[in-house]
């Protein structure tokens, strides 16, 4: 192979010095010289997207792609993943009730119904069996607009009418074991937009353009105890990690920063909407109508910019490992404060988009991480 690849070098070199002003196509040089185990080699570099691309191009690439078994495989499986029927499971069927928030990081699928009442179903992952359901409210109209739960609590977010006069913006904490309600309270003025809760902390984001962080330790006396104040308009998302956490608003603003000292590491405006965002230490996205955005956030930098391929809005957005390298509650199997941590592998990460209107948009980040053109 390497006498191979040195006469490749050669004849590559060849033409360039003879050939300016000329477009060489090299797959043709290659083929006409029977190389084709070099072309075998340029084939496996391609992502999948520009394999497709590249079989289209021409009646000779088609021939050569239709050639290279290992090129047809993979072409074979992206054609079922893109276009087959996935085996779908239903969990809950209720009729004349929509799911308004999910959060499934765990070992459980949580998430808020609006009917007639306001309710939090919890399933198992395992064997998907409904192990409880928790009555946020009985009032109507009333709806559970954001969930999320670690190994002790669940944490659900309301809004419910207040005599007539508005919306009452509450966050209900929830005992997982007892099934009982532990507290409720009101940490912002206005709509909260997003929560989400570490072991110790629960942290709220409103249009009151503030994210509020409550010590959660004893759950049954929930206590405020810091308020971000530097977001100068409603603060639509928030993520976070056992360490960090990121906040993004409708100005399109994005923060990074560290938990227990709240101190901002990263601040940028970017061009894109963010009224959704997405972390996996060091990646997080950002994202808005049918824009994503790639992000390394512990160095600070764009990674790419992507689009869903749709005209629909984006509803929501996911930075999540391969289930065979996550741990429970979506903690990272490393991180950079962690003793013996010396690389960050990203080979296993998936950003996920979801549009209103029922697409799913999944990209592996290795390739994008590595600088691939395509937007795979």
């Amino acid at each position: 192979f390497e006498a191979v690849r040195f006469n490749f070098e050669i004849m590559t070199n060849f033409y360039v010095l003879q050939n300016d002003d000329e477009k060489i196509d090299f797959l043709y040089e290659l083929y006409i010289r029977n190389m084709i185990n070099i072309i075998g080699k340029i084939f496996d570099g391609l992502s999948t997207a520009c394999l497709l691309n590249l079989r289209d191009t021409s009646d000779l690439y088609r021939f050569l792609i239709d050639q290279d078994p290992k090129s047809i495989k993979r072409l074979n499986i992206a054609s079922y993943w893109i276009y087959g029927q996935p085996k779908i499971v239903p969990i809950c069927s209720q009729p004349g009730h929509m799911v308004t928030a999910l959060s499934a990081n765990g070992d459980s699928i949580i998430f808020g119904l609006l009917g007639f009442d306001a309710t939090v179903r919890i399933h198992s992952k395992e064997n998907l069996k409904l192990e409880s359901t928790l009555i946020q409210s009985r009032e109507f109209p009333a709806s559970v607009s954001s969930v999320d739960y670690n190994d002790q609590l669940i944490a659900t977010c309301a809004y419910e009418s207040l005599d007539g006069t508005g919306l009452q913006h509450a966050v209900y904490l929830w005992r997982r074991h007892e099934k009982s309600l532990a507290s409720k309270m009101t940490p912002h003025s206005d709509m909260i937009r997003s929560i989400k809760l570490t072991s110790r902390y629960l942290l709220t984001a409103s249009n009151d353009k503030t994210v509020c962080i409550t010590d959660i330790q004893n759950p049954g006396q929930p206590k405020i105890i810091h308020r971000i104040t530097d977001h100068e308009d409603f603060v639509s998302c928030l993520d976070c990690d056992r360490f960090n956490f990121v906040t993004v608003s409708v100005d399109n603003v994005m923060k990074v920063w560290e938990l227990n000292t709240w101190k901002c590491n990263f601040s940028i405006e970017t061009k894109n909407p963010t009224l959704k965002v997405a972390m996996t230490w060091p990646l997080a996205a950002t994202g808005g109508q049918s824009s994503v955005m790639l992000w390394n956030i512990e160095k600070g930098y764009l990674i790419r910019e992507l689009t869903t391929g749709t005209n629909h809005g984006l509803s929501c957005l996911g930075l999540s490992w391969y289930a065979g390298k996550r741990t429970v509650n979506n903690s990272l199997p490393y991180h950079k404060n962690e003793p013996g941590c010396k690389n960050h592998n990203l080979t296993e990460v998936y950003l996920v988009a979801g549009g209103n209107q029922g697409v799913l948009s999944v990209w592996n980040t290795s390739a994008l991480v590595s600088g691939h053109a395509g937007n795979e």
